[in-house]
């Protein structure tokens, strides 16, 4: 009895530790160091009405077994794909089922161009059972966007990173990192790494690297 009071104590205090998103997306599974993460902002308080915009397969699992589809906040933003690009909630399936769940109020934007249809984000294989896919935030007048990063596996998607950086360029499996891209001395300051089977980033916060995944 006494063992069971004791786990079920450790218990409640790690569920205190996650946050609050993550205990509302059970199919989430958190990364554990918490630096390399910003809290999603969702304010629970005003009306939210979510309009399915489009759905990308992720094409490094084959046979469409895995796809992503992202909303519109309609209460928030026009739905209209030719004027608004901010996309307030993403959901991963595999086959039928939803598996994950995020939403965002400042949202998520198009990552970029590929085979002239628009990418909603950019898939890495890291090995036989594991993918990274990596989105862009919201582009404003002003700020930097975030750049999140999650990893499907099974039937699990792991939030590994959210940060803010805007993307200079994705090139040879790496996503170029800048903390000022538009102004006239763009700051560009590393990138985060998908190679060798893992997820790393060399940045000016960890100049000699550091393994994310």
């Amino acid at each position: 009895m006494k063992q069971f009071f004791l786990f079920a104590v450790c218990l409640m205090g790690f569920m205190n530790s996650i946050p609050a998103v993550c205990r509302v997306n059970s199919s989430v599974i958190c990364e554990t160091d918490s630096s390399l993460i910003m809290p999603f902002y969702f304010n629970g308080e005003r009306n939210h009405a979510y309009r399915i915009a489009n759905t990308q397969t992720i094409p490094d699992f084959g046979n469409n077994q895995y796809a992503v589809s992202w909303y519109v906040d309609t209460e928030e933003w026009d739905f209209d794909p030719q004027t608004n690009h901010i996309y307030s909630k993403i959901e991963f399936k595999k086959g039928d089922t939803l598996i994950a769940s995020f939403s965002d109020d400042e949202g998520w934007s198009y990552i970029g161009v590929e085979n002239s249809k628009v990418k909603m984000f950019k898939s890495f294989r890291i090995d036989s059972d594991h993918t990274a896919v990596v989105f862009r935030g919201g582009a404003y007048a002003a700020g930097t966007p975030i750049l999140t990063v999650f990893v499907l596996s099974g039937d699990e998607v792991k939030l590994i990173y959210n940060q803010e950086y805007f993307i200079e360029k994705i090139e040879d499996g790496k996503v170029f990192l800048a903390r000022e891209l538009y102004s006239e001395n763009p700051i560009k300051c590393g990138y985060l790494s998908f190679l060798d089977g893992h997820v790393s980033i060399v940045s000016d916060e960890y100049p000699a690297g550091k393994v994310i995944f």
